[in-house]
């Protein structure tokens, strides 16, 4: 198991994400994918505003050592607590532009014909963000 997987105190799985509360309060966020035979990973900085987790743009990234398989990952990631403090997350691309919304429980998009997609909006330009 990873080190960041081992700490299930502070860490959480949402959808293909793994989330994890830093020591001083801050939200990281790591996903994999698997190139050239052997999984690659990505980090960043996550951040909550209002009811929506958004994935800030990437920090780091590198190649996994410990988990060898996409099959091994998604058990591990099992393993973790449902990430449950947001109904919704997003991807935010650039500084202050924000991708599609989707369902913290389903990873489905919110449609914009959906009430919900306008709170989302809102949400999003009270903390500084923009959808395209």
């Amino acid at each position: 198991m990873t080190k960041l997987l081992a700490d299930k105190d502070r860490a959480y799985h949402l959808q293909e994400y793994a989330i994890w509360q830093n020591e001083d309060g801050d939200y990281q966020y790591r996903a994999w994918d698997s190139k050239d035979e052997k999984l690659s990973w990505i980090t960043g900085p996550a951040r909550i505003v209002e009811d929506i987790l958004c994935l800030m743009s990437i920090t780091s990234e590198g190649q996994e050592e410990s988990i060898e398989t996409e099959f091994e990952l998604k058990v591990e990631l099992h393993q973790l607590p449902k990430w449950d403090k947001t109904k919704y997350y997003c991807v935010v691309v650039g500084d202050q532009r924000a991708a599609l919304i989707k369902y913290c429980d389903t990873g489905k998009f919110v449609q914009i014909d959906q009430d919900d997609y306008h709170a989302a909006r809102q949400m999003l330009e009270k903390g500084g963000l923009v959808l395209p």
